[in-house]
């Protein structure tokens, strides 16, 4: 007892939940008239709002003359105030149809009965009198619908209720007919019709003016292969039927099994209970199907099913499937897949799925997928992925992949992957890969890799194990090797190239080594030095090393260069441990020749320590010039003094 109250609670709220629409009984009215028939207001309402009436006048005194007067109100409620409680309204596309309210408890005696009423009939083309086939014939009041036939003749069989019947008559590409008719008495009821083709219809078959197509989403996705052929027609017929239903339970839609029969495809259910699997307009709360689920427009709050969920419409809550959720419209919620999940325009939420998530166009909130995730658009938020993650716009938030990551817009925020990192625009924020980074299209401010980075312009810090390149750089480059076309920030490591930088060339003597080539390669305010020195005789000893320095112009041809740079020394060619090491402070002024050379001239301050160079401690000889401070301890010697040098400069 308690399930059952606890379901028909469930069933309550359901009802309760429900997207505002507008249909043409809601159009706003205002009218001011004075004892005037019924049928001659009715036209003025058609007139003004663009709407038609279609009623039996053996039912409704369109000869009454009554008065109307109301300002801004719907047209519901002019019409209330015509008939009062004696006829009720049933919109259907741009009909709105008067039908008389009927006696409930003889409405039951006659259902009851198992009395039918047929309608027969013809359906042709008014223009051409050619037979119809394929076209819906659709009871307002109980829902039954029937399709013509190749030779335009069509069958409804629908229990004798109510004595006054609509049939609503629509063939996609023609206009729609209402017949509101007397079933009292009748059992068998001919009615024929003579449908009127749409103007714009014939001059495109006339013109052969190609138009795209975009298929139903049962077509799209398997083809209508699990929809009856009859539930299609009427889906495609009647896509202007808004009807909805607290419940549905459907067990196989190919063959219109279901509580909704053939018209599933045209009802807005609140619950909608698939065995196997259903078709549906929408649903405005829950659905939940043993294989699949399947709807032509949007869906509300909470849809569940085995293998498949596919919305034609727009997707507001909860979607879980075992295999794929495909929609084509917006999705706002939580998308739960295990293999895919595939939404053909934005999405805001959370979408995961064991291989891959699709999202046709901007995506904001949380991506998870075990293998990738794809973003037509821009990404805002969070977006992981086991092997690869996507964006074709830019992202906002963070992008995090086992292996690559790729974003071709401008973005803003964190991008990590275990390989691969790339941004085609301009990225604020950080980059952080285990092999490379690549920030290509704008500002980069920081890039991490363990091999290499590239980007367009750095401003912030670009750090790899081996090589960073930018364009221009402009602020910290830390690698093996630094190459920049342009560079107005610092370039550290052990090469450092920029195109358009400072390259000099030099060869120099001081109180050491008689011959000394230097070469420099950075920005004049932040350069490298690559250090070769060598001394000839019976003390032959070679020097390299590496330093760095800054160039600036002190006025006209002169210049002033301040280097710090450490080598080593050996007297047999680094064959065994016997070196030294050499620390030099060197500022230099310098003249310019020509636009090419420059000579240059300067102190030098050195500090040289040696350690024990073999097992007699002996050390290299004739190093130091005229030391200051020359000291001998059990770690080694430390000799201290002042030089010079004097040099070209290429």
């Amino acid at each position: 007892m308690q399930i059952k109250h606890l379901f028909s609670i469930i069933l309550l709220l359901l009802t309760t939940l429900s997207w505002s629409k507008t249909g043409v009984l809601d159009r706003i009215i205002s009218i001011d008239i004075k004892a005037t028939p019924v049928k001659t207001i009715l036209f003025v309402i058609e007139e003004r709002t663009g709407v038609q009436f279609s009623y039996n006048p053996t039912v409704i005194e369109d000869d009454k003359v009554v008065s109307l007067s109301i300002e801004r109100k719907t047209i519901e409620f002019g019409l209330t105030l015509i008939f009062n409680k004696n006829i009720r309204f049933k919109e259907v596309g741009n009909y709105i149809v008067l039908l008389k309210n009927e006696d409930v408890d003889e409405m039951r005696r006659r259902k009851k009965s198992n009395l039918f009423t047929v309608f027969r009939g013809r359906i042709s083309d008014k223009r051409t009198g050619k037979p119809i086939a394929g076209a819906s014939i659709y009871d307002i009041d109980a829902r039954y619908a029937a399709v013509s036939k190749s030779d335009g003749t069509y069958e409804l069989q629908i229990p004798k209720a109510e004595t006054i019947r609509s049939l609503y008559i629509r063939k996609k590409g023609f206009h729609e007919m209402v017949f509101v008719l007397d079933a009292a008495t009748d059992s068998v009821i001919i009615r024929n019709a003579k449908l009127e083709p749409k103007v714009e219809i014939v001059e495109k078959m006339a013109t052969k003016t190609p138009e795209r197509i975009y298929l139903p989403i049962e077509d799209k996705a398997i083809s209508g292969s699990m929809i009856s052929n009859e539930t299609a027609i009427h889906a495609e017929n009647l896509e202007d039927i808004r009807e909805t239903r607290i419940a549905q339970i459907s067990f196989v839609p190919s063959l219109s099994i279901g509580s909704n029969l053939s018209t599933n495809g045209l009802i807005y259910n609140n619950f909608s209970l698939n065995v196997l699997g259903g078709y549906s307009k929408g649903v405005r709360g829950a659905e939940i199907g043993g294989l699949f689920n399947i709807n032509k427009e949007d869906v509300q709050w909470f849809q569940a099913a085995g293998i498949s969920n596919l919305v034609g419409g727009d997707v507001l809550g909860m979607q879980i499937a075992g295999i794929s959720n495909i929609v084509r419209g917006e999705f706002s919620g939580l998308q739960l897949g295990g293999i895919a999940n595939l939404n053909s325009h934005k999405f805001r939420g959370v979408q995961t799925a064991g291989v891959a998530n699709l999202v046709g166009q901007d995506f904001e909130g949380l991506q998870l997928a075990g293998i990738s995730n794809l973003t037509n658009g821009d990404f805002r938020g969070v977006q992981v992925s086991g092997i690869y993650s996507g964006v074709r716009g830019g992202f906002r938030g963070a992008q995090a992949a086992g292996i690559s990551t790729m974003a071709l817009g401008d973005s803003y925020g964190l991008q990590m992957s275990g390989i691969y990192n790339s941004v085609s625009g301009s990225l604020v924020g950080g980059q952080m890969a285990g092999i490379a980074n690549i920030a290509g299209g704008g500002t980069n401010f920081l890039q991490g890799a363990g091999i290499f980075n590239v980007s367009d312009v750095n401003s912030g810090v670009q750090i790899a194990g081996i090589f960073n390149f930018a364009k221009s750089n402009k602020g910290l480059q830390l690698g093996l090797i630094n190459i920049s076309n342009e560079n107005k920030g610092v370039s550290l490591g052990l090469v450092n190239f920029v195109k358009t930088g400072y390259h000099k060339t030099e060869i120099s003597a001081n109180e050491i080594f008689p011959i000394n080539l230097t070469l420099k390669s950075g920005t004049r305010y932040f350069y490298n030095t690559y250090n070769f020195g060598i001394k000839f005789g019976t003390d032959q000893t070679i020097a390299a090393g590496l330093g760095l320095g800054t160039n600036f112009t002190l006025k006209n041809k002169l210049q002033m260069s301040i280097d710090l740079s450490a080598q080593i020394l050996s007297e047999d060619y680094f064959q065994t441990f016997k070196f030294a090491q050499l620390y030099k402070f060197a500022p230099t002024i310098e003249y310019a020749l020509k636009d090419w050379v420059t000579v240059f001239a300067g102190p030098t301050y050195n500090v040289n320590y040696q350690g024990n160079a073999n097992d007699e401690g002996l050390y290299i000889s004739n190093v130091a010039f005229n030391p200051f401070y020359d000291e001998v301890s059990t770690n080694g010697r430390v000799q201290m003094w002042i030089g010079g040098q004097i040099g070209l400069r290429f």
